[in-house]
């Protein structure tokens, strides 16, 4: 199945670092198939998430991830706003 233009634009900020819900965020992943992404939270005073195992049993902490929408629900071939507020926070590269 080939990649839309959205998940294609997206694809190039796999990596980046965005401000969104006052915390900084890492773009780690595209779920074309979901039509999602998936951000990891970098702050250094975050709370770790308890990670189960295939059982169901806790068993580690791990960084907090969140999963949002790429494409609108209301306009066929836009961002949806979820989506839109993380890329208004992209942090300038480093450097």
């Amino acid at each position: 199945m080939p990649s839309s233009p959205l998940h294609q634009k997206l694809r190039q900020l796999v990596g980046k670092r965005f401000d969104y819900l006052s915390c900084t965020w890492n773009l780690i992943e595209i779920l074309e198939e979901e039509d999602k992404v998936v951000l990891q939270r970098l702050d250094a005073n975050a709370s770790s998430a308890l990670q189960s195992d295939q059982y169901g049993q806790a068993m580690r902490r791990g960084p907090e991830t969140l999963t949002l929408p790429i494409s609108s629900k209301t306009e066929a071939g836009q961002f949806s706003e979820e989506l839109l507020l993380v890329l208004r926070g992209k942090q300038p590269r480093a450097g």
